[in-house]
């Protein structure tokens, strides 16, 4: 059964953007929305990080790393660092010194247990290839230190929170859905359709060459610039501290109302030299709309646009119900009418915190996981060779034969033996020994027809009715143990075992296998009914206790009486009786015969059953049924999300 301590794993969502960082936690068994963690008072974190240069090699994080006093002339500063060339200097060393001090800076405040203890979900570029994310996740492991980590793609972490937070109903993530993740160097498009991802779209297409352009912009237009420049290129330093402070700037802009922004920052020279920061409409306008290098050309929003339109040639014709805008710069005012305009008959969203949006999935998305994972294993162990449910399953299927048997005699009975034994009367049939081999193709066949289905399925609705209400006492706890309704577990409307009730012979376990099965005490099944009828029933006693009779017998026996009564039966039964003698045998006697071995008859077929017949069917029903509830476990998964 599940752990104890199960409900107190901690599950860290790690979205290491390359602007912005956000971490989110969730426990194993909680049920509320993932938390934003602080830093310092801090939801969102900056991207940076600075190290000393001196003795003390004082590592910064986040805004402090962009102070002024933290760098200025003895620190080296790094911001925007995430890429995938994780070999680089200048990605490998500030991923790896942003990551040990920012995870240290919340395991000593008490925000998260630390990274031994912690289960870390990192996400990443959907673009990015599978030896990239093992490179990353190596990363994480040994040169920043955590234990246990696991690397995501970003847009799946985005679909889980939108799931999560009512944004999407899981029917329209089984629909289809466009992912679009702006972030601060990339935007990534990912086509989801049934929860599967494919994806369609990635470029370096992010909000950060907005932040570089407002510098350019106002740098350009300082007063003192070319003093300004001299203090760059003597303090290489203070170029991303510029670049953060028109970034803030953007932000407050964009996430505004077009309403101009204007800051001033004092620069360490000649007693503090100022940088003026402003951005107003037309600047906005034209900064979005100018040719950019690192775009080959094209401006933020052309290039955003054809983004939009490469990827509906790629999806080919698989137009997306829904278009799900998540990241921070999802909040600039071009991409909602851009993307509704790109896609007119899909419905665009946008949460309310896209900033959030990737660690609070990251975080839902370990904690489901791992829920599932549980479950499912949880569920298998049920049906190990000493499981409850297989123990359950063997014993019912021994218990099937003692309910099939009075409704197998009943049904073979009315549609093959009386038939058979109507025949030989007739004369259609020459001799008993032609009635069982009769009786053997007759049995075979009935037991795979409708006619049989129709006279079984109750019997055997009602025989697994009761199988799936044991079963349901084992899973109905489980189910509740792992915070999910009871009944999830139930196979009422399972795919498995409706194939097996409806499309095996009998419209459900291999009872026609029955007819042919030489391990059943050795004979058929038809031999069987036809030598119980015939060994104690006397149902041709009136045929050899009559003159006519006599003559008969005594042909078969050799002329001879003395090999007794039931010799004479078995002599009988290869002799060809005339058929004007065969009319003793009417209806009242066979119906007579019948009734009256009808409790050896069924004796017989649970006897027959007993066998490997029983056997090789409680394999197969265990079969079906850990089919059938691994499958459920993954039907009702979507659960964990609610």
């Amino acid at each position: 059964m599940t752990t104890p301590n199960m409900k107190d794993i901690e599950f860290i969502g790690f979205d290491l953007g390359h602007g912005e960082t956000a971490l989110a936690r969730a426990f194993g068994q909680g049920h509320a929305e993932p938390e934003i963690l602080e830093y310092r008072g801090v939801r969102s974190l900056v991207t940076a990080v600075s190290k000393d240069k001196g003795r003390s090699k004082n590592i910064r994080i986040g805004a402090e790393a962009l102070t002024l006093p933290s760098s200025a002339g003895s620190a080296k500063v790094w911001a925007k660092f995430k890429s995938s060339d994780l070999d680089a200097p200048d990605v490998r060393e500030p991923l790896t010194l942003f990551t040990q001090a920012l995870i240290q800076g919340l395991t000593e405040d008490g925000s998260l247990r630390g990274p031994k203890e912690s289960h870390f979900v990192i996400g990443c570029p959907s673009g990015w290839s599978n030896e990239v994310r093992q490179h990353y996740r190596n990363l994480f492991v040994k040169a920043a230190g955590l234990k246990e980590a696991r690397i995501v793609s970003e847009s799946r972490a985005a679909l889980m929170t939108a799931l999560e937070q009512g944004y999407l109903s899981m029917e329209d993530a089984r629909a289809s859905v466009l992912i679009v993740d702006i972030g601060s160097s990339t935007t990534d498009l990912t086509y989801c359709r049934d929860l599967a991802a494919d994806d369609v779209g990635h470029n370096i297409l992010g909000s950060g060459l907005l932040d570089t352009e407002i510098f350019e912009m106002n740098l350009a237009r300082q007063p003192q610039r070319k003093r300004i420049e001299t203090l760059l290129k003597s303090h290489p330093a203070y170029r991303p501290i510029l670049e953060f402070w028109c970034r803030e700037a953007k932000e407050a802009y964009f996430t505004g109302e077009d309403k101009p922004v204007e800051m001033i920052r004092r620069l360490p020279v000649d007693k503090g030299l100022l940088f003026e920061i402003r951005i107003d409409k037309a600047d906005a306008d034209a900064i979005l709309s100018k040719p950019l290098d690192a775009l080959h050309g094209y401006s933020w929003t052309s290039a955003f646009d054809f983004a939009l339109r490469e990827t509906i040639e790629r999806l080919g014709g698989r137009d997306p119900d829904t278009v799900l805008l998540t990241g921070g710069a999802a909040r600039l005012p071009l991409v909602l009418p851009a993307t509704k305009s790109a896609f007119p008959r899909a419905r665009v969203i946008r949460g309310a915190e896209p900033e959030f949006a990737i660690a609070r999935g990251l975080a839902w998305l370990g904690r489901f996981e791992f829920l599932h994972a549980s479950f499912k294993h949880e569920v298998g162990a049920l049906m190990e060779p000493d499981g409850d449910v297989t123990e359950r399953a063997s014993e019912a299927a021994r218990k099937l034969g003692e309910t099939l048997a009075p409704a197998l005699v009943d049904g073979l009975t009315e549609d093959c033996i009386k038939p058979a034994f109507r025949s030989w009367r007739s004369g259609a049939i020459a001799s008993l020994d032609e009635v069982e081999a009769h009786l053997t193709q007759s049995v075979a066949d009935w037991l795979r027809s409708d006619t049989a289905q129709a006279k079984l399925r109750p019997v055997i609705g009602r025989w697994f009715a009761d199988l799936q209400r044991e079963i349901e006492t084992i899973t109905d706890p489980l189910c509740r143990e792992h915070g999910l309704p009871a009944m999830v577990l139930s196979l009422d409307e399972s795919h498995h075992v409706s194939q097996h009730l409806e499309g095996l012979s009998l419209a459900a376990p291999k009872i026609g296998a029955l007819e042919t099965d030489t391990a059943l005490l050795g004979t058929t099944l038809a031999a069987i009914l036809v030598s119980a009828l015939l060994a104690h029933a006397n149902l041709f006693a009136p045929l050899l206790m009559n003159p006519l009779g006599l003559l008969i017998g005594g042909a078969v026996a050799g002329g001879s009486y003395l090999y007794g009564r039931r010799a004479l039966a078995g002599r009988f039964r290869g002799a060809r009786v005339p058929v004007v003698a065969r009319q003793v045998l009417t209806e009242k006697r066979i119906d007579q015969a019948i009734n009256k071995q009808r409790p050896e008859l069924i004796e017989a077929v649970r006897q027959a059953w007993d066998g490997q017949a029983s056997q090789r069917f409680s394999e197969d029903l265990t079969d079906m049924l850990g089919r059938a509830l691994l499958d459920r476990a993954d039907e009702r998964a979507v659960l964990f999300l609610i």
